[in-house]
């Protein structure tokens, strides 16, 4: 389930955002709860006591602006989505120093409504993607792993190797079945024997085939998986940069 506050000094807005916000996770079949706070002060003394996933926060508030709520949000941590909705298109830019995930503005209905789903399309796709990978390994070393500590994984005849951040984990598992339980808008395969984390791509080259890591590492693509994986990594640069 996905923790979400909503904060606006505007009660009207306050109900007409809960609602829209509410209607489009349900049509995507995500679990929220979701808490409407009508002041800044209301949703910190909240968020203190129990950190929401998301906030959608207006900026231009009475007791306490966006951007100071947004403040101590991350004083608190950097894992709390924040979503500006304001009518101030100007302070946009002013807002990058919070590390938001989106800036939606506030206008026409059917515009906000058009913004409001694409943002919480995407917003399912970066969740998502953080959920724990569960690795089997040997030596009954059974445990759960973030999908960011995994850079790639190879298939060793009926065993794969998890190349983590830290070291390499050996699995007995076909890669095949690997593949299947993970997210798959991070996770890609360019070849029969590797599937990679397209979060860890730092350039490819495909007239070449080839991945360069960020760790400096280098993967083949097969002429096999080539055409699939470019348009997998072109829909991961659509939904992550």
């Amino acid at each position: 389930m996905i923790n979400i506050a909503i904060c606006d000094d505007n009660k009207a807005m306050l109900d007409y955002l809960s609602r829209e916000i509410g209607e489009c996770f349900q049509e995507a079949l995500v679990n929220t709860k979701i808490s409407s706070f009508d002041s800044g002060k209301a949703f910190v003394l909240s968020h203190r006591s129990t950190p929401f996933d998301v906030v959608f926060l207006d900026i231009v508030m009475p007791d306490i602006n966006g951007f100071d709520v947004a403040k101590i949000v991350r004083q608190i941590s950097d894992e709390t989505y924040i979503i500006f909705i304001t009518t101030e298109n100007n302070l946009v830019y002013d807002s990058f120093d919070f590390q938001p995930f989106n800036f939606i503005p506030k206008g026409k209905t059917h515009i906000l409504e058009q913004k409001l789903k694409q943002v919480i399309e995407k917003l399912i796709i970066h969740i998502s993607a953080r959920e724990k990978v569960f690795i089997n390994g040997a030596l009954d070393s059974k445990h759960y792993v973030s999908p960011m500590e995994i850079l790639y994984i190879k298939s060793n005849v009926n065993n794969a190797e998890f190349h983590l951040k830290s070291d390499t984990e050996y699995v007995r598992c076909k890669l095949d079945i690997i593949f299947s339980s993970l997210n798959h808008y991070i996770f890609a395969r360019p070849h029969n024997r590797f599937i990679v984390n397209m979060k860890h791509i730092k350039r490819i080259n495909f007239p070449t085939c080839e991945i360069l890591l960020d760790n400096g590492e280098t993967l083949p693509i097969s002429r096999g998986y080539k055409k699939i994986f470019e348009q997998e990594y072109i829909q991961f640069t659509r939904n992550f940069i």
